[in-house]
């Protein structure tokens, strides 16, 4: 599993995108940033898109995303994955037909751009030979963070956005996780703000890191706010005894 990080950006600013990781050139996990990023050729390989929750910043590619693959006569539809609240929110607020066409019915309903399927909450999706598990984790919104093991038994989670949790955490431990990408978006003196908003700091990472029963051989950061990214990065070197490092985009994991 290759997972190429288009974007990591906790709020964007010039030089940095927004949340979006493409896996082995098919799969999205998170669509803050498509189009930006990815040329004609490159957009045309993608297949899935699965979506953490519907914050803007996370699905904010989507819409120009799919209208490019109408203006280049696409040849697939692309299937957006997440919980049924999740896909009820993107459809009501954004492919409504006012703010964004229903690219659903377009060219027409037996022939979509965008299909939306809902992920199971007991079991898992197969997506492209993936066995996808979804967990809700603790955001001011419906979110999902995600396990995603190959056939080889190895795992990738995802966290996308979320102040301190407990299941995904349980669950994880059941599986070979050699990946975790987990976000950190503000520093610890904003500590109170992070927790309101379900969100982590540095040292939230560290007391969620202890409650994992099994940690994962390499644990990245996304979702740094750009102002403090440089305090939120020193702030994670007081996480001692395993491998924390802050992403930025175009870096490129291997699982």
């Amino acid at each position: 599993m290759k997972i190429h990080v288009i974007g990591s950006s906790g709020s964007e600013v010039p030089g940095r995108n927004l949340p979006a990781f493409l896996v082995d050139d098919f799969l999205f996990l998170d669509a803050g940033t498509i189009g930006l990023a990815l040329n004609k050729k490159a957009e045309e390989k993608i297949t899935h898109l699965l979506i953490t929750h519907a914050h803007l910043d996370h699905i904010k590619g989507i819409p120009f995303f799919v209208d490019n693959l109408v203006s280049n006569r696409f040849r697939h539809p692309v299937t957006i994955m997440s919980g049924r609240d999740v896909l009820s929110d993107i459809r009501k607020n954004i492919f409504n037909n006012r703010i964004w066409p229903d690219f659903a019915s377009i060219p027409d309903k037996k022939n979509p751009v965008i299909r939306y399927k809902a992920v199971p909450m007991r079991g898992y999706a197969t997506i492209g030979g993936y066995k996808v598990h979804a967990v809700r984790v603790n955001h001011s919104v419906p979110a999902y963070g995600y396990i995603i093991e190959d056939d080889r038994g190895k795992s990738l989670v995802y966290t996308g956005d979320t102040g301190p949790t407990d299941r995904l955490w349980k669950v994880m431990g059941s599986y070979n996780v050699k990946v975790l990408i987990i976000e950190a978006s503000f520093p610890n003196s904003m500590r109170d703000l992070a927790i309101k908003t379900g969100h982590l700091t540095p040292s939230l990472l560290a007391e969620e890191i202890r409650k994992m029963k099994k940690l994962p051989e390499e644990i990245y950061v996304t979702h740094a706010k750009p102002q403090y990214m440089s305090v939120i990065e020193s702030e994670l070197g007081n996480i001692k005894d395993h491998f924390v490092a802050i992403l930025r985009d175009n870096t490129v994991i291997s699982v």
